[in-house]
Parts: structure tokens; sequence; C-alpha cells
């Protein structure tokens, strides 16, 4: 159990910046990989979790992580 909330808290957040980084860098727009991370969350949030609200912090917490990641990769692709 104690791993399965360190993947939470730790794992989850750096696969979701992760994903937006590599998903702007090959979709060339910032909503597809958040939109990805967002729906994935989701089915997770229903599936693993068994459907429980409490873990719905987690996936907007997951979903802005990838957008930040998606949104500072444009941003420096902009610059260069």
């Amino acid at each position: 159990m104690a791993v399965f909330v360190l993947f939470v808290v730790f794992g989850f957040p750096m696969i979701s910046v992760l994903i937006g980084i590599f998903g702007t860098l090959f979709l060339k727009n910032i909503w597809f990989p958040t939109l990805i991370v967002l729906v994935a969350s989701v089915i997770l949030m229903f599936t693993s979790i068994g459907g429980n609200e409490s873990f719905l912090i987690w996936v907007i917490i997951y979903t802005a992580c990838a957008f930040l990641g998606a949104f500072i990769t444009k941003r420096f692709q902009v610059v260069s």
C-alpha cells in the first residue's frame, strides 16, 4: 500500500509532465497531451481506485502537471 501511495504522489505527476512534454514535441499542441492525461486519469479513477471521489483532486493535479509541462515546452519552442 505504501508503494502505491508513493507512486500516486510522485510517480504519476512525473509521468504526467513527461506526457505533456513529449506530447507537445510530437503533436505540436498543448491540449492533446493534457486531454490524454485527463481521460487516462479518470479511467484509472473508475477502474483501479473503484470510483473513489477523493481521487478526483489527484486527477486535477495530474492534468495541471501535464498542462504545465506542455505549456513550458511550447514556450521554450517559441523562444528557440
